[in-house]
């Protein structure tokens, strides 16, 4: 009998015998370690039963066309029909493809069974919640238990993410570990190009190339090392240093009567609506003191949230900075004045409320300059020695931005902005806040009578001194 691929002892062998009790499977770490030849194989596992579904999915269509062309030669059984793809297999099982060329892709498979889910390249996924989508249909209707495969490497945009997921670095990899909430299991298997010998024999000049790479690429690309991941934005931020307890804080500004202010808000319905608010000292130093969050709320139950949170910490707010696309009316309906639910009301109408009594005190549509924004964010965050930082969170306060300020990397075409695709709403509203923030005039109070006479004894005015001139 010809044999067609066999894994290579170690890792990838690892990787395809996982029990069906190990419902996540992430293999993967440098390039060239044999990942994708292991997921193609792996959907192979399942395809005597009729009725078998199983999907891959690559990030974009060319991506996609070539893991079809390697499929091929595998799946020698299967007949290939469609556009994306489909391997029907005798037993009348199929394999599916798609690809995720846009933020609709996500949900797609909404109410499929799809018995195993092969996704190659992981980490370009930006977002968590994308990948949770995909996971929701991943469910079993005949006698093949349902699992997830996927491949990864560091370094793109999803990576804090996916470390994040499967403990990468903080447990032991090769060991399957439950997940406290679902009470399913995942595990991590690593692997670089050492554990495909195939390729070092025929290539061997790869080895040399990663080799010679410049870091972290090196450490990414050729060791699998999740530690380093490449192009971090905000790389200044440190919570051991950006992070600090309300009695810490107070001690360096936080609290005075005399600080400012602002409230940065981002909105979104289907995405999440994000408002910072933020405290500035007469040194010119910010303090996030609150957060608000979440998502699928009309706008004025939004802007009453808003409104508890300010009378919760009875503080005046000098300006409240919004996204100027807030401003666009009825942007649900917009050019569609036909239609019963057109209106000229705004999304920043509609979060004020009343007008005699308006949720956000002094609503104003923020700068818009993202560049700036994020320069002025991280010359805050830029930590000096002997010196307390500029930028401060308030231990608890602020979860969500706390969370997504590492998360944050590099657009790739355009390197001083952020990459939008990122969960980026925290940051957004953030620098909407602090490109209006200004320091209050340092307060001097004035001296007691004491003060005065015991510096009269200190430095007594001269004899015969007079304001006027003499002649």
């Amino acid at each position: 009998m010809k044999v067609l691929w066999k894994p290579h002892k170690g890792q990838q062998t690892r990787a395809l015998s996982q029990p069906d009790s190990v419902f996540e499977i992430a293999f993967g770490g440098s390039r060239g370690g044999g990942k994708s030849s292991a997921g193609i194989a792996y959907l192979l596992k399942g395809t005597e039963d009729p009725g078998f579904t199983g999907l891959v999915i690559r990030r974009n269509h060319s991506d996609l066309r070539q893991w079809i062309d390697e499929a091929r030669q595998i799946y020698v059984h299967a007949k290939l029909t469609g556009k994306p793809g489909i391997f029907e297999f005798p037993s009348g099982a199929k394999i599916y493809t798609g690809h995720l060329k846009d933020a609709d892709a996500y949900t797609q498979f909404q109410g499929w069974n799809i018995t195993r889910l092969l996704i190659e390249e992981l980490t370009q996924i930006p977002r968590e919640e994308d990948y949770l989508k995909l996971l929701s249909s991943v469910r079993s209707t005949c006698g093949i238990a349902p699992q997830v495969f996927t491949t990864m490497n560091p370094g793109n945009v999803g990576s804090r993410w996916v470390k994040a997921r499967w403990k990468i670095g903080s447990t032991p990899p090769n060991k399957a570990f439950k997940d406290p909430i679902s009470g399913r299991k995942r595990i991590y298997i690593p692997s670089t190009i050492d554990d495909n010998p195939t390729l070092k024999e025929l290539d061997p000049n790869y080895v040399n190339y990663l080799d010679s790479l410049p870091e972290p690429l090196r450490s990414m690309w050729r060791l699998g090392d999740w530690s380093v991941l490449q192009g971090a934005y905000f790389s200044e931020f440190n919570s051991a240093y950006h992070v600090m307890s309300e009695e810490e804080a107070r001690k360096i500004g936080y609290g005075r009567e005399e600080n400012t202010r602002f409230i940065g808000g981002d909105w979104g319905y289907s995405a999440p609506f994000c408002f910072e608010f933020v405290e500035v000292s007469s040194e010119g130093r910010v303090f996030v003191y609150d957060e608000l969050t979440g998502k699928e709320k009309h706008p004025m139950e939004v802007g009453e949230l808003v409104s508890q949170r300010i009378a919760r910490h009875g503080k005046s707010i000098n300006m409240t900075l919004l996204d100027p696309a807030c401003w666009i009316r009825n942007p649900i309906s917009y050019r569609k004045e036909e239609t019963s639910m057109y209106s000229d009301a705004s999304i920043a109408h509609a979060l004020q409320g009343d007008k005699t009594r308006p949720f956000l005190p002094n609503l104003m549509p923020a700068n818009n300059n993202r560049v700036n924004g994020w320069s002025r964010i991280l010359q805050l965050m830029r930590v000096k020695e002997d010196s307390p930082p500029n930028f401060i969170i308030i231990k608890g306060s602020a979860p969500y931005l706390q969370k997504t300020i590492p998360e944050m990397i590099q657009d790739e075409k355009r390197p001083e902005d952020l990459d939008t695709t990122m969960d980026d709403h925290g940051v957004d509203a953030l620098r909407y806040a602090l490109n209006h923030t200004e320091a209050p005039m340092e307060v001097v109070k004035p001296k007691t009578k004491d003060q005065v006479a015991y510096e009269r004894l200190l430095n007594p005015e001269p004899e015969n001194w007079t304001y006027t001139w003499r002649k």
